[in-house]
């Protein structure tokens, strides 16, 4: 991998880092004094609403909040505050889903990509990075979701973690996280449980695994509140669930 150094916009001026830094403590300094947000605006990446809401929903200055655990830890304000009518997918789908498309449909009417403006996410960037070091054994460092078998020592080693990985044509190496602190370890545990008991229940059509599983998942207030759930999306999606007894 290259050591040379290379340059990161860091609320609107520009700083010299060296890969193989530890840059996370700068990183948390810097969003304890300035919010989780700063510097959204400048870009045209997480600029809805929704988006912004999550990054003002922080625990603690030590996480840096990501677009799930809104919903996980604050989920009656969510439903408070919520439009059924105007979802998080409605804006995915007027936001970047039209620009995309329309991007789409210019290219394909002009035969060429030139000069289309359009311009690429960290998603699509990141998989033909992927994809280069794959092909050219670059074994470069990506951010992979891969079975933890003991990457994150204290936590369950069939679970599936999302951790820094070296990549390269052989695949993938884990790089070992040591032990996660105890709120962070709940919430995860709580979450794998709810997704081993999804699958149990779809292999062996068992209802009850299903409603442990939503009883058990955070935006869900109760088990009463989860039978109704279960119920209602058993009805929803006749033809494409198991039968569950």
């Amino acid at each position: 991998m290259s050591k040379k150094s290379f340059a990161v916009t860091v609320a609107g001026g520009g700083s010299t880092f060296t890969p193989g830094i530890a840059l996370m403590p700068e990183i948390k300094k810097h969003m304890a004094v300035n919010g989780f947000a700063d510097g959204i605006a400048e870009t045209n990446q997480h600029v809805d609403d929704s988006w912004k809401e999550t990054f003002a929903k922080a625990v603690d200055p030590t996480t840096i909040p990501n677009t799930y655990l809104k919903y996980y830890l604050y989920p009656d304000y969510v439903v408070e505050h919520s439009n059924p009518e105007h979802t998080r997918a409605n804006e995915v789908m007027e936001g970047r889903e039209k620009t995309v498309f329309g991007a789409c449909r210019e290219i394909i009417e002009k035969g060429t990509a030139k000069d289309c403006g359009f311009e690429a996410h960290a998603h699509a960037t990141y998989i033909v990075d992927l994809a280069c070091a794959i092909a050219e054994n670059t074994r470069e460092r990506f951010l992979l979701i891969v079975p933890n078998e003991g990457a994150v020592e204290n936590f369950d080693r069939t679970a599936m973690v999302e951790i820094p990985c070296i990549v390269g044509s052989n695949g993938y190496e884990r790089i070992c996280q040591g032990a996660i602190p105890q709120f962070q370890k709940g919430l995860m545990e709580q979450q794998v449980s709810v997704e081993k008991l999804v699958v149990e229940a779809w292999i062996e059509g068992s209802y009850q695994k299903m409603w442990q599983a939503l009883t058990l998942s955070k935006i869900v207030p109760s088990a009463r509140v989860a039978k109704l759930i279960l119920d209602d999306l058993i009805e929803a999606n006749k033809g494409y669930w198991p039968e569950l007894k």
